[in-house]
């Protein structure tokens, strides 16, 4: 079943972590070019944070993904590791963001949203490689799509938003 077969995912994992990074790259860029107004604003310094962890989730789980050799219990693992981390950096982010101001509840209940839905599906696809059970790898598709969504919204918002 391709869903949990490491082999035929090894062009999608090549792919995500080279989009990650020159994604990654594009926020950095966006960060330099209005970095006193980036650093001025709890929010906005935590908006670029949080696009900078979701786009570099796009390299970290490409990478992870392409270690030779590799057994799905153990990349399984290694992806519920990182997920974690990421849930847990993406909520702790976006509430400081928030209690700083700058966003109105519903920008930051969409943000949240956004991120919970890059992360959480990195869990899932986590047990679901362990137990052999329930969608296996397409989760790591779901997870990549809403990322690179979320990511270049952050992108756009310290590009062209802060300028407003």
């Amino acid at each position: 079943m391709a869903a949990f077969n490491l082999d035929t995912w090894h062009d999608f994992f090549s792919t995500q972590a080279a989009a990650g990074a020159a994604l990654a790259g594009l926020v950095f860029v966006a960060i330099s070019l209005n970095l006193q107004r980036v650093l001025s604003s709890r929010a906005v310094s935590g908006r670029a944070v949080e696009a900078l962890l979701l786009l570099l989730s796009l390299l970290i789980v490409g990478l992870l993904g392409l270690i030779p050799e590799q057994s799905a219990m153990a990349l399984g693992i290694e992806f519920i590791v990182f997920g974690l981390i990421m849930t847990v950096s993406l909520v702790r982010i976006g509430s400081g963001a928030a209690s700083a101001g700058g966003a109105t509840r519903g920008q930051y209940f969409l943000r949240l949203c956004l991120g919970q839905l890059a992360s959480l599906p990195i869990i899932v696809a986590g047990i679901s490689l362990i137990t052999g059970d329930g969608g296996g790898l397409y989760w790591v598709a779901l997870a990549t799509i809403v990322a690179v969504v979320a990511g270049m919204i952050g992108a756009w918002v310290l590009l062209v938003e802060i300028l407003r």
